[in-house]
């Protein structure tokens, strides 16, 4: 498969991946490696949404988010601690760690029995910074 990707492209794209990093760093306040294990979860959560045929939009998704079902649903199939070590490449005690601290600042809920999903202050640390990722990928996709 060859792709015709310009210089001007390939820039915006490295530029997207640098903004990204700046923007977790400077506004969510933590580390890449915790920013990974937030997303992972996230998309965990999107994932069974998809998987139960629900079309959510932007708003819709963080609104979910916040619903009795979404409880329901993330106990259903729970991520586990194991899970997500695996699929980042992490250890086990690595993401226990970051977990713990992700959990004390309430972006996730942690526990054995419903496993990880989003916690209160999800919608409100990272709704913003996902807007500002999604302008820069729409300005890839224009070029």
């Amino acid at each position: 498969m060859s792709f015709k990707i310009n210089n001007k492209a390939i820039f915006l794209i490295i530029s997207h991946h640098i903004n990204h990093f700046i923007n977790v760093k400077v506004f969510v306040k933590h580390d890449y490696d915790s920013h990974m294990i937030l997303l992972t979860v996230y998309s965990h959560f999107l994932f069974q949404t998809i998987a139960n045929k629900k079309s959510l939009s932007w708003t819709g998704v963080f609104n979910a988010i916040e619903s009795k079902e979404y409880k329901k649903l993330m106990a259903h199939k729970k991520l586990t601690i194991f899970a997500v070590a695996e699929n980042l490449l992490m250890s086990q005690e690595t993401v226990r760690r970051k977990l713990d601290k992700l959990c004390k600042r309430n972006l996730l809920n942690y526990s054995k029995k419903e496993g990880l999903s989003l916690g209160i202050k999800f919608k409100e640390i990272i709704k913003p910074i996902g807007k500002t990722d999604m302008k820069g990928l729409i300005k890839i996709f224009e070029k």
